[in-house]
């Protein structure tokens, strides 16, 4: 038990004599052109006077003249001050205090230090030469070939290369300036790594983080934690926001938020990406997009939703005007319009909507189809609406002494085209031309249903109040006939084309990610 104690007290006993040694490691003379005692100063004080040098371990330090205290190893520097430590690291300024004993240094006036990489310029610095530490509290300035620093504190640590900076910290180069409380440096990989709130600005951005880094060679980055990325009028967002400086390229990841303040616009997903060169944006993955109005914004849902600028083109407010592509599985909910459709464009140039590929849109009871829909609106109100090719209008009629919707009779328009007109975003006049064909039920004035009306026109105008057809006018050649309820099969009471698609109405916001 004894036996295996010894190497062990052995071990410590000669570790605490290396520490001893190196602690008591003496700082050398080296030269000095006159070298006398000051007993006024302290008993052991020695002047040296005139190109003076000394030696510590592996570092060599050079002044004008010196006081140096053999007992307590440490001496105070005066004039043209200098300090190398091995081949790398150089210390000047005008006056030195240093302790052999801890292997402090402390420079003051005019202090800078400089490696192979970098080049330190403040009033005072601490310089720990067994660390290879270096630290100041009153503002400096570092300065690499690619990249201008300067904070109020901060260390260096010449071993790493790392730098930390505190307080009013800037980062500056030719394409940008990075602003911050707290950052780390390395003068080698020249990465900045950002632990604070930091922005970033250029002339064609303005990038927020509190948490993130920055590869000011490769200009790629990553950031987190309250990150956005503002380009013009878009700002991007997302739990994680990487950008690309040199392609002009930024990336968020989760919560994905592209704002674009000027059109009240936002587009909402799980993954996105900006592209500064075309000014183009693309959301995917649970992607919403919402154009805010007082009373009745609109929200639009697709697998993709992408936005393109037209620089070619400004709105009224100066602001570009924006065409959004939305493409696959596309649903529309407004309180008064709902919508489905395969593809979708959106032209802000003139505010339409262009529905492709089995489009449907939903209007009060009426539910429009055609090969392609088009709605242009007249500032924040619909307009107009053009069905292009097979267009339909159906609505259920509306047994309304029952107080029941009627599940096997439906009022219906057909027509090769047809144009909706709106008043206070409820449709009021339909122009159906050629081909045009209805089936519409008629009512007494107690509103009882008392039979069915098939015409045939070339041409026609309805006339709705409420979403209701109150009237219908046949225009050319004419062939209509009022038949008793009784006298018509089911089969007969349906336009070719007909399709009862309300089961896939939306009913709400939540309902458009509904498959």
């Amino acid at each position: 038990m004894h036996f295996r104690l010894i190497p062990i007290f052995l071990f410590l006993f000669l570790f605490c004599i290396t520490v001893q040694a190196q602690k008591a490691t003496k700082i050398e003379i080296i030269q000095s052109n006159a070298l006398e005692f000051d007993e006024k100063i302290s008993a052991d004080a020695q002047r040296l006077v005139g190109n003076v040098i000394f030696k510590h371990n592996n570092a060599i330090m050079y002044c004008d003249s010196a006081y140096f205290y053999g007992s307590s190893n440490n001496l105070d520097a005066f004039g043209n001050v200098k300090i190398t430590q091995g081949d790398t690291v150089s210390l000047t300024g005008n006056l030195l205090n240093y302790n052999g004993n801890d292997q402090i240094a402390k420079v003051t006036g005019n202090v800078v230090m400089k490696d192979r990489k970098m080049t330190l310029k403040t009033k005072a610095l601490d310089y720990n030469m067994a660390s290879e530490m270096a630290y100041y509290k009153d503002s400096a300035t570092i300065i690499d070939a690619e990249n201008t620093l300067t904070s109020i504190r901060g260390y260096y640590y010449s071993n790493s290369k790392d730098l930390f900076f505190k307080e009013k910290v800037v980062l500056s180069n030719p394409r940008y300036t990075m602003n911050g409380d707290s950052l780390k440096y390395n003068t080698i990989s020249k990465i900045a790594f950002l632990t604070g709130p930091t922005y970033i600005k250029s002339n064609n951005n303005i990038i927020y983080t509190e948490d993130g880094w920055y590869n000011t060679i490769k200009q790629t980055s990553a950031f987190q934690k309250n990150a956005y990325l503002l380009l013009g009028q878009q700002l991007l967002k997302g739990d994680s926001i990487l950008y690309d400086r040199s392609k002009g390229r930024g990336t968020a990841i989760g919560r994905v938020s592209i704002i674009d303040t000027a059109n009240a616009i936002v587009i909402k997903g799980d993954y996105g990406e900006h592209h500064e060169r075309n000014d183009s944006s693309f959301v995917t993955g649970h992607a919403l997009f919402i154009q805010y109005e007082n009373k009745d914004s609109l929200y639009l849902h697709a697998d993709t939703l992408k936005a393109i600028a037209d620089t070619a083109v400004l709105l009224a407010d100066s602001s570009t005007a924006r065409i959004l592509l939305a493409y696959h599985g596309v649903k529309i909910f407004k309180k008064d319009l709902q919508g489905s459709c395969d593809s979708l464009v959106y032209d802000g140039r003139d505010s339409t909507m262009l529905l492709f590929k089995s489009p449907v849109l939903w209007s009060g009871p009426n539910q429009l189809t055609a090969d392609s829909i088009n709605i242009k609106r007249k500032g924040k109100e619909l307009d107009k609406i053009y069905l292009n090719t097979n267009a339909l209008i159906i609505s259920q009629h509306d047994t309304l002494q029952l107080g029941l919707l009627d599940s096997i009779r439906f009022n219906q328009i057909k027509g090769k085209r047809m144009t909706g007109f709106f008043s206070n975003n409820e449709l009021f006049k339909i122009y159906v031309e050629g081909n045009g064909q209805t089936i519409y039920y008629g009512k007494n004035k107690n509103e009882q249903t008392f039979g069915v009306n098939r015409a045939d026109c070339s041409n026609l105008i309805l006339y709705l109040d409420s979403n209701e057809v109150k009237s219908i006018s046949l225009l050319q050649k004419p062939d209509a006939t009022l038949y008793p309820l009784k006298d018509l099969k089911t089969s007969e009471l349906r336009l070719k084309g007909f399709k009862w698609l309300v089961a896939d109405r939306p009913k709400d916001i939540s309902s458009l990610f509904v498959k």
